[in-house]
């Protein structure tokens, strides 16, 4: 096979470069202030303005050509980037009208919106007992303390299970409280919302899309948990795949077999193009637009659908139409308008992996294509390109969200490559069968769950392999990395030597060492078919591989150590590392020590000993024996036991510092704060006063409290301060009651002994309890718990969760809003963030 891409068949770049500086533009200019965006304007016109002045005067022949292509990309790019920036502005001023009284009120709003997704379970435990249930709706009004105003603004709702009978495209009228989100996110506002009340019906053809899915899930029903599959693959429906599942899809990337993606869509419209072969082109291309037009409306018009639609088609109908060389300029064309269109899309995870995707495939398919078919059959050097070129266009994007890479994705999407076109064709045809002739869509799903068999054995089994997930750094130093190994062998390739070995590699060596790594991975997939084989190939890794808990970047850890507390502070720049802050070491049975090993803590630069009882210091022999401590602190306080504590780490040779409030009451940004690596601690309570007047009271009512500030969040640790000392605490730092940070560790273990206002006020994005399974004092308390769920938080608790880690930006667990972006929460998954919420639908 000749190159495609050579001579007159060469690909157009030339719009690439704009198409990315209207990317980069929007990406920017929607987490930025409203001068920031109309300074990027003028810098555009500037720079479009100089490019077009430069360019005339240019009058040589020697460099006119050159001069005039460079003036056109770049004033094409500044035009772009102007009309990006013009098209967040007008939409952001539609998405924040009317919503800024609301956001300022702390208390309900009576607001009417329309649903526009279908409500999915909050993931992880319920904090309450009871489930909570995410949507995303359009926001229409909302009365707040009696004034009206109407708004057309998206948002995040959360509520009661109520929410799920409410199908998409439904006016409803309820309470909630808006609630802001971070800059940049999607949503315009957070809504907690209360009961729902419908005022107005769907229209038709959502009415009759929302029974379509109903009757394909409803179809499924009966046939294994793998069939489950079958409505996601066929309409982007997962909400029934087995969690189990999910994971083991994600780990093999085959994650985007769970959404509409652009493999789907190019599925689709392939069938299409055989079907009509005796029409002309531009029959051809006109019935694809029909059919792109029912998938939108059948799937839902979401961001990942349209931007799927759009990839696929550009796949398919620039080269199964016969003219590859305009694939580029295509995409370049898609990723503009879709920008344009949806700014807010630019900083999504899954459209960085879509884009990528679709350029690796019309770039790569094919020259990798032709290069295997050198020595392999043409069918299967085919299957192995179209994976492999997808994958290596995705890998910079992956190394940035993710440390990790997925050893096996190539082969598991070979595997599976056969039966992927019938299994949507047979989804699909189900689905159109479903309202009306339920068995028949029945009969269909059965035959194709046989391919989900296959998927579910592909992708279960090739996550137990050795080795199926390399450790790799995460964030810049992943993609640095990648780019330094990338330009090494290219440099490497361009040598004498390198000619050598190139010339080799197209002889004799491709084919060996595409027999040897095919070999390796078809025996321990057999291998792992076997039970017995399979728990040893896992043993054999497990020293190999690291725990995938927690996180290399983890910022905070909550160590499980059953009735008590022990968290761990990284004290690294960028999270994770050897050297941390603890807080509290748990019961003597607490294997406060077993967590440090799993963190790989070596140094505790300081350990904060919040107050004396048994479960928050039993542990503390154990852990000065397990690591070096460099220093200690504890409350200021005439316990008794307390002093004996003391005692015991000063003759470990620790320092310790007993620690209280002294100065007068002042603003918490310019409290004094003690700076250790990346994290700062402000000492809140005790104050000496408290200290002075509370000899008789419970030493729970002294417990340190600690206000921790990282690069990626801010964090209210307690100890066990009950309601009344939280509420002198509240006095003499008001700024608790009004700016609530990133992360809670709830006092007591979610006692019921709280002040209510301070619990509410600062419940943050996300409430750690460390409390024991089944533990005899009921904690966390139900009163605790609902007030958390009232103000949103995502309670995370050891008791159910085992230990958890916070992190900062990357493809989480669960995310929320931090900080700085998006926290990763990992042992519990979280409800809110953009990328936790998403992921399942970001597929290429």
């Amino acid at each position: 096979m000749s190159a495609p891409w050579r001579g007159r068949h060469a690909p157009d770049l030339r719009l690439v470069a704009p198409a990315l500086a209207a990317w980069a533009a929007a990406a920017v200019a929607v987490g930025l202030p409203l001068r920031a965006r109309l300074l990027l304007v003028a810098a555009a016109s500037v720079a479009g303005g100089v490019a077009v002045w430069r360019g005339r005067r240019r009058h040589t022949a020697r460099h006119r050509d050159r001069w005039q292509g460079a003036t056109t990309t770049v004033a094409l790019a500044g035009l772009l980037v102007g009309l990006v920036l013009g098209s967040v502005l007008v939409q952001d001023d539609v998405r924040t009208r009317g919503l800024a009284r609301a956001l300022a009120w702390s208390g309900s709003s009576e607001v009417v919106l329309r649903t526009t997704h279908d409500a999915v379970p909050v993931a992880g435990p319920a904090p309450d007992g009871a489930q909570r249930v995410r949507l995303e709706a359009t926001l229409l009004g909302a009365e707040t303390r009696g004034e009206r105003t109407t708004a057309v603004a998206p948002v995040l709702v959360i509520g009661s299970p109520a929410w799920r009978d409410v199908p998409p495209g439904t006016t409803v009228r309820t309470t909630a409280r808006v609630r802001p989100v971070e800059p940049g996110e999607r949503p315009a506002a957070l809504l907690v919302a209360g009961e729902p009340e419908v005022v107005g019906e769907p229209s038709w053809w959502r009415r009759a899309t929302h029974a379509i899915r109903a009757g394909l899930a409803e179809a499924v029903v009966g046939l294994p948990p793998h069939a489950a599959l079958l409505p996601g693959i066929g309409v982007g429906d997962d909400s029934r795949v087995p969690d189990d599942l999910a994971d083991a899809m994600r780990a093999t990337s085959l994650g985007h077999l769970l959404a509409v993606s652009g493999a789907h869509v190019a599925i689709v419209l392939a069938g299409v193009l055989v079907l009509t072969g005796t029409l002309g082109r531009r029959g051809r291309v006109a019935v694809c637009v029909a059919v792109l037009g029912g998938l939108v409306a059948l799937v839902g018009p979401d961001p990942s659908v349209v931007r799927a639609v759009a990839m696929g088609g550009v796949v398919v109908l620039a080269l199964v139409l016969g003219r590859p060389a305009a694939a580029i300029p295509a995409l370049a064309t898609a990723v503009t308008v879709l920008v344009l269109a949806d700014p807010w899309i630019a900083r999504e995870v899954g459209f960085a992996l879509s884009v990528s995707a679709t350029a690796g495939l019309v770039l790569g398919a094919g020259p990798l294509s032709a290069l295997l078919q050198r020595r392999l059959p043409p069918l299967l050097a085919t299957v192995l390109a179209v994976p492999l070129a997808a994958q290596l266009a995705c890998l910079p994007v992956l190394v940035l969200i993710d440390p990790g890479l997925a050893t096996y994705g190539v082969l598991a999407n070979a595997l599976v490559a056969p039966v992927i076109p019938p299994v949507t064709v047979l989804a699909l045809l189900a689905a159109m069968l479903s309202t009306w002739w339920p068995a028949g869509a029945h009969g269909l799903l059965w035959v194709a769950q046989g391919g989900t068999w296959w998927i579910d054995v592909v992708a279960r089994h090739g996550a137990e392999l050795p080795l199926a997930r390399l450790p790799w750094p995460p964030g810049l130093r992943g993609l640095a990395l990648l780019v330094l190994i990338v330009v090494a062998l290219l440099l490497v390739l361009r040598t004498a030597a390198g000619r050598r070995l190139r010339a080799r590699l197209a002889g004799r060596g491709t084919p060996a060492l595409l027999t040897l790594g095919s070999l390796v991975a078809v025996v321990a997939l057999a291998a792992s078919l076997v039970a017995p084989w399979r728990s040893a190939l896992v043993h054999v890794a497990g020293p190999v591989v690291p725990a995938a808990f927690p996180p290399p970047d983890w910022r905070l850890l909550q160590c499980d150590v059953g009735q008590g507390s022990a968290l761990l502070v990284s004290t690294a720049a960028t999270g994770g590392g050897d050297t941390a802050v603890m807080v509290d070491v748990g019961p003597e049975a607490g294997d406060a020590a077993g967590c440090l090993e799993t963190a790989g803590i070596e140094t505790i630069e300081r350990l904060v000993l919040t107050h004396a009882d048994a479960d928050h210091v039993g542990g503390l022999a154990a852990v000065l024996a397990a690591v070096d401590v460099e220093e200690a602190v504890a409350p200021r306080t005439s316990d008794e036991r307390m002093a004996e504590v003391i005692d015991d780490v000063r003759a470990a040779g620790v320092p310790v510092a007993e620690a209280a409030v002294d100065r007068p009451p002042e603003p918490l940004a310019s409290a004094p704060r003690e700076e250790l690596g990346a994290v700062g601690l402000t000492t809140l309570w005790p104050t000496a006063r408290s200290v002075e007047i509370g000899a008789d009271v419970d030493p729970n009512e002294l417990s340190l409290t600690l206000w921790v500030t990282t690069p990626e969040l801010t964090a209210l640790v307690h100890g066990d301060l009950g309601a009344a000392a939280q509420q002198a605490m509240s006095r003499a730092w008001p700024e608790l009651l009004t700016g609530p940070p990133d992360v809670v560790v709830v006092s007591h273990h979610g006692s019921p002994d709280q002040d209510p206002a301070l619990l509410a006020a600062a419940a943050g994005r996300v409430a750690l309890v460390s409390v024991g399974a089944d533990n005899d004092y009921g904690h966390p308390a139900p009163s605790t718990v609902a007030v958390l769920a009232q103000e949103g938080a995502f309670m995370a608790r050891t008791d159910v969760c085992g230990p958890i880690a916070v992190a900062g930006p990357g493809v989480p667990t669960g995310a929320v809003q931090g900080r700085s972006g998006v926290l990763r929460v990992s042992g519990c998954r979280a409800p809110l963030g953009s990328l936790a919420s998403r992921r399942r639908r970001a597929s290429r």
